[in-house]
């Protein structure tokens, strides 16, 4: 405390100057006011303890000296000689505190480097994406002027095939009223001659109504024939159209829970679903499945071409593809296309169609995803594995009976 060290400091102040007081020659009133005015010039009632500056000559106190024995101040008996002695701590931690401020500096100097390239790249994104809009603008003002280009010429064939279809038939009206004339005098001079003899002439006529017979099934089936394939062409560039549109408005399909059974979970935003071992409390719905674990989508499709690319996980049995609206909801359903359900899935290790009986389909490409592709009118459902690659299987003759045949999910 402060009466220890003052203690210990007057002890040691009147050690030190013993030396310098000679016998014979005390004066202890002189020497006590001399004292007194020493202890003040100390400052001991402030200060630090570790370091005090002598009065006499502002000398450092050396507190390793006090404590190892020596009682007192370095001599102030005349200017010192020696150099004041610098704290080791101290200079370790100014070190210290150099190597700090380096580490610190070579940081900073990261932190500025990493941002100068996160702002280059940012930049190289931004004219990235500034190319990918002029190309976007401009495939879209080709693909706009290319739809425009092929609508007229499509609706301008087909106006062709009207016109010539329309000539052929006022053609063809013109000589069947022809033949029809020459039937009448033909007929008219058949029943005279069947009033009296004439079989040579019978003979005749004969011949000429089987040249008839012939010509006219012949005409029947080459006055349009050509027309007809040429509608065909039409036919088919319409449907590339319609598959190439179908690639930009694919349907935002979404899990039916009204039509989930009690073992399947469904997920909140409606886009997944999985199996549970226990059945889950759900409302009473007529279209529920309650024997198989399955699910529709939503929405349902009653007409035109439309895909949805679905994620599979898990090494279990699976099956999806479409199921019309009117598939059975009690017990198990059988998945086959004469029960509404047209789907592929996996069973134990392999890949199957589910016909009657099953079809084994190659699973090699396969990443974990399968896209389903629906021809309403053309009564296909086609399944990929992977993208660019041809279908994996297709049901040919898919009969939807003019039902709405919605996405079906098994598990």
């Amino acid at each position: 405390g402060g009466g220890t060290s003052r203690s210990r400091l007057c002890c040691s102040i009147g050690d030190a100057h013993g030396n310098h007081v000679r016998k014979g020659s005390f004066q202890p009133k002189q020497h006590l006011e001399h004292l007194v005015e020493k202890l003040k010039l100390l400052d001991l009632d402030g200060g630090q303890e570790k370091e005090q500056l002598c009065s006499w000559h502002s000398i450092p106190w050396d507190a390793e000296a006090s404590g190892s024995g020596h009682d007192g101040p370095r001599a102030c008996g005349g200017p010192s000689t020696e150099e004041p002695i610098q704290d080791k701590g101290s200079s370790m931690s100014q070190e210290q505190t150099r190597k700090d401020l380096e580490t610190l500096r070579t940081h900073r100097e990261a932190l500025w480097e990493l941002k100068a390239h996160g702002e280059r790249r940012c930049q190289d994104y931004l004219a990235r994406t500034e190319l990918q809009r002029q190309a976007v603008v401009l495939e879209f003002r080709r693909l706009r002027c290319f739809l425009r280009d092929q609508e007229l010429i499509l609706l301008l064939r087909l106006r062709e095939l009207d016109t010539e279809a329309m000539g052929r038939q006022e053609q063809e009206e013109t000589k069947i009223q022809g033949e029809i004339s020459l039937l009448d005098v033909l007929i008219c001079a058949m029943e005279k001659q069947l009033e009296g003899p004439g079989s040579a002439f019978l003979q005749d006529t004969r011949s000429a109504v089987d040249r008839l017979e012939i010509g006219n099934s012949r005409r029947i089936t080459e006055t349009f024939q050509d027309l007809e394939q040429k509608l065909q062409v039409i036919s088919r560039q319409n449907c590339v159209l319609r598959d190439v549109l179908a690639t930009f408005q694919a349907p935002f399909v979404t899990l039916d829970p009204s039509t989930a059974s009690p073992r399947l979970v469904v997920s909140r935003d409606r886009r997944g679903a999985q199996w549970s071992r226990t059945a889950q409390p759900v409302p009473g719905s007529p279209l529920r499945f309650n024997g198989s674990c399955c699910v529709l989508g939503s929405p349902g499709f009653a007409a035109g071409a439309h895909h949805w690319a679905v994620g599979v996980a898990g090494a279990g049995a699976w099956a999806l593809g479409v199921a019309r609206g009117s598939v059975s909801r009690r017990g198990w359903i059988p998945l086959r296309p004469d029960q509404g359900v047209w789907a592929m899935g996996r069973c134990g290790s392999r890949f199957c169609a589910f016909t009657d009986p099953v079809t084994p389909i190659p699973s090699a490409g396969w990443a974990g995803r399968v896209r389903v592709a629906l021809d309403y009118e053309g009564g296909k459902v086609r399944f990929y594995l992977a993208e660019g690659d041809p279908p994996v299987f297709t049901f040919p003759m898919a009969s939807f009976g003019g039902e709405s045949v919605f996405p079906f999910f098994w598990l």
